[in-house]
């Protein structure tokens, strides 16, 4: 495999686009639950390492979890 591999730097640069990103752009944010490794391909251009493994959570519902739990 030739492609160039995500360094640790990169991979926290990166979240922060993500994050930006995913607030705004429903279908990126529907990419990085459920490909995160293609989602950082697509805003750094490089490979997350095999080895490593990313996931992103949705917190949205988390809060909706939380408010359902809070009303029981």
């Amino acid at each position: 495999m030739d492609e160039e591999i995500l360094t640790e730097e990169e991979l926290k640069r990166a979240v922060q686009k993500i994050f930006k990103l995913s607030q705004t752009d429903p279908e990126f944010r529907t990419l990085c639950l459920s490909n995160p490794n293609e989602a950082i391909h697509r805003i750094t251009g490089k490979a997350v390492p095999l080895d490593i493994k990313i996931q992103f959570l949705n917190s949205a519902s988390d809060e909706t979890d939380k408010s359902v739990d809070a009303a029981t």
